[in-house]
């Protein structure tokens, strides 16, 4: 009887230290978790099967190499797909993606360019009209970081160009404060390279904010680029909208450049993002269950 107990005991023992050695390596592993399974999560992203790079589709990558190269266990935070039930923020449904920078992480180029980055990149959009949506959230103790420039997503061509547009969380040379809050920004290469406020930062704080674009990527005058922030058109761009020759990603995160501006180590920044949608037309990114009519979004004008 004694022998059966105890191997029923070294048993149990045995399988919970498999249990606990298994949870190690999948909590240490959250990146290449979130990039196997964004790819069929329709929890958070939808429509991105027709997006293909290369001869693959719906192909997901971090923003370089080097952070897959590098220990798991000192990147486990920068990168996690969270839950509702756990207490996290989430937009519609029961998941979102949770994006993490501290002071020093950094990989490869970043690490020897003054920049210190987290991003997901999808590539390639066609050359042709489509639509784009995400959801942004910030804790409410999200901290500006200025002098250090926060970029929050970029749709950004292959080459090594400037983005062709990008969203900042950044400084207001109008009101001379630090502002924060949610920019757009379109490249000196194809517009007059001014930043256009979207969202104050204290509308940012603690909630959801819904960022829908529509876009027709050329590098002719008779492309466009539109931006809906929680149904309401805010933003309108036209003429050329990409340079020849280049294909055209979108890139989400939290992106630090410039961080020795600072007087000493940046804070921590977390951003949320959910509802990452990707369609030909307006209507097939099904906005209905977010509480938006696409004959209403289509239908209005910039006064």
């Amino acid at each position: 009887n004694i022998k059966k107990v105890y191997s029923c005991f070294m048993k149990k023992l045995l399988g919970i230290m498999a249990l606990c050695l298994l949870w190690s390596t999948f909590s240490a592993a959250e990146v290449e978790k979130v990039l196997k399974e964004i790819k069929k999560n329709k929890d958070i992203a939808q429509g991105f099967n027709n997006v293909k790079e290369y001869d693959q589709r719906n192909k997901w990558r971090i923003t370089n190499k080097k952070i897959l190269e590098s220990d798991k266990n000192t990147r486990k935070h920068i990168l996690q797909i969270v839950n509702k039930n756990d207490g996290f923020p989430t937009r519609h449904g029961s998941q979102s993606i949770r994006f993490e920078v501290r002071d020093g992480d950094s990989w490869g180029w970043d690490s020897r360019n003054d920049r210190e980055r987290v991003e997901l990149i999808i590539c390639c959009f066609e050359k042709k009209t489509h639509w784009n949506a995400w959801s942004i959230y910030l804790p409410k103790d999200f901290p500006i970081i200025f002098p250090t420039k926060v970029a929050m997503g970029q749709f950004h061509g292959s080459g090594d160009n400037p983005p062709e547009f990008m969203f900042q969380n950044q400084f207001d040379k109008y009101s001379k404060s630090k502002s924060g809050g949610y920019w757009v920004t379109p490249a000196e290469s194809i517009s007059d390279h001014v930043s256009k406020k979207l969202l104050d930062q204290k509308d940012m704080l603690g909630k959801w904010n819904d960022i829908l674009v529509n876009v027709k990527w050329t590098h002719k005058d008779a492309g466009f680029f539109k931006i809906w922030i929680n149904g309401k058109l805010t933003y309108e761009h036209r003429g050329k909208t990409h340079l020849k020759g280049e294909e055209i990603e979108h890139q989400l995160g939290i992106y630090r450049s410039f961080v020795s501006r600072s007087p000493g180590p940046d804070p921590t920044q977390i951003v949320f993002y959910d509802e990452l949608r990707y369609a030909k037309t307006c209507k097939k990114l099904k906005l209905k269950d977010l509480g938006y009519s696409c004959e209403d979004i289509e239908n209005q004008s910039l006064k």
